[in-house]
């Protein structure tokens, strides 16, 4: 049973994220380089030590956005593993599904994949089994391939490729059209036909 947060603990995570939002955008807006600390702070309505109070430097700012993806995901992986009864090809399909949802619904996550197409050195986007997200999709797909449901000749780094590359282009086309776009929808109905000609070889 997890803790109820204390409303001090809780005042300090919506500090920590605001800080997050408004600098990912201020990164987005003006370039990474070409913002300071002080502009932060001033955006947020905070004092430059506040800034520090919670991230030692602006570049310590930029990495800590890769740990809030991966935190993302996290339950998501957690729930997967303990579920022994659905197939890999559905926990898949749930997952293309929901980490759609995941990124559409949460600006702060929304700007930090911009983030990292813009400054990909940072690493925000990086393919790595370290990656909550990337480790995951890796693991269904072995499941797939143990079951049948993808065919054990096809190389799993391509299909998780595969799937990345659905990931970003349907959350793009959600920016786009947004009204009356179901991302999680649209994202499962591509991911499906993509399992139905990954079945042969």
């Amino acid at each position: 049973m997890k803790k109820e947060l204390t409303p001090r603990k809780r005042q300090a995570l919506e500090m920590r994220a605001k800080i997050q939002s408004t600098a990912l955008s201020l990164f987005n807006q003006e370039g990474f380089e070409n913002v300071s600390v002080e502009e932060i702070a001033q955006a947020v309505g905070c004092s430059v030590g506040n800034i520090y109070h919670y991230f030692k430097s602006k570049d310590e700012l930029a990495i800590q956005v890769t740990q809030m993806v991966d935190q993302a995901y996290t339950e998501l992986e957690e729930a997967y593993l303990a579920d022994k009864t659905a197939s890999g090809r559905d926990k898949l399909l749930d997952f293309v599904g929901k980490s759609l949802e995941i990124s559409a619904r949460d600006e702060v996550l929304y700007k930090a994949f911009i983030h990292g197409l813009r400054y990909p050195e940072q690493g925000v986007l990086q393919k790595s089994d370290k990656r909550v997200y990337y480790r995951l999709l890796r693991e269904l797909v072995d499941q797939c391939q143990q079951e049948g449901s993808i065919h054990p000749s096809r190389d799993p780094d391509e299909v998780v490729e595969d799937l990345v590359v659905l990931h970003r282009g349907t959350l793009f086309e959600w920016r786009i059209y947004r009204e009356g776009f179901d991302v999680a929808r649209q994202g499962r109905r591509m991911a499906d036909a993509l399992l139905r000609g990954l079945q042969t070889e």
